[in-house]
């Protein structure tokens, strides 16, 4: 197949696994929308209102972070209990078109929730076109970070029951401990190096700087208070991530 037979299948996935649900389900958008909100709520109700823009912005982020928890059921689910994976093996769809098209079929369900977080952002503090620009850019790359470790993973275990819980349990690390709905420094001094573990600080720390909220993390060390570590670092995981899921995932059965 040629790349541009590679596109149209990855399109075609994308077609069948998020656009065609959403249009006959709507109500899957408020699934995706209904935790960051939660979170956002209960912030908006006991936080200092200083701290609400955070929590707006890591409703962004959780949305693009989650779309990695979907990556792995949605994957997980049609491999071991649809066998669907196996047809793709069989056919001339590359590995990464399947996964393109997968990826953007989570895409596809956070848009909604991200756009009406945007919107809220908007209202509560000023964010110019170049900010807005940086964010959607911050946002794609978590997305991509976050999709393709969820297939990797998705292809480690070979029953349901466990990969519904640790898909959780991972994801709900990566988007509800680190600094995403607050900022860094909420944590204490001496405790704030081990934020830098979370990839998902890294895109928060850069969101953060987009729509001069400010409130990295600083060390003692200057390089590391660069948002240039920040985005270096992200793409370095991305990339990490994306390689493995190409090349070490277990894209056939054995």
């Amino acid at each position: 197949m040629t790349v541009r037979s590679q596109a149209y299948a990855a399109l075609r996935i994308c077609y069948f696994n998020g656009i065609l649900p959403l249009w006959r389900s709507p109500l899957l958008i408020a699934a995706v929308f209904l935790t960051p909100f939660s979170f956002l709520f209960f912030l908006f109700v006991i936080a200092p209102r200083s701290l609400f823009p955070y929590g707006v912005v890591g409703g962004v982020l959780f949305t693009a972070l989650f779309t990695g928890s979907g990556m792995l059921n949605d994957c997980a689910y049609l491999r071991l209990e649809r066998q669907l994976q196996q047809v793709f093996v069989a056919s001339p769809v590359r590995p990464i078109a399947y996964i393109l098209g997968m990826a953007l079929s989570e895409l596809a369900f956070s848009i909604p929730a991200s756009a009406l977080f945007l919107a809220i952002l908007f209202l509560v503090t000023p964010v110019g076109l170049l900010g807005l620009g940086a964010l959607l850019g911050i946002f794609l790359l978590t997305w991509l970070m976050a999709t393709t470790l969820g297939f990797f993973v998705s292809t480690m275990f070979s029953q349901l029951r466990e990969i519904w819980p640790i898909g959780t349990l991972i994801f709900s690390i990566l988007s509800i401990l680190p600094p995403i709905f607050y900022p860094a420094t909420v944590i204490p001094a001496e405790w704030r190096w081990v934020a830098y573990f979370a990839p998902s600080t890294y895109s928060a720390q850069l969101a953060d700087r987009a729509t001069g909220l400010g409130g990295a993390i600083t060390t003692g060390i200057p390089f590391l208070n660069s948002p240039f570590f920040d985005l270096g670092m992200l793409v370095a995981v991305t990339l990490l991530f994306g390689l493995a899921a190409v090349y070490l995932a277990r894209w056939r059965e054995r």
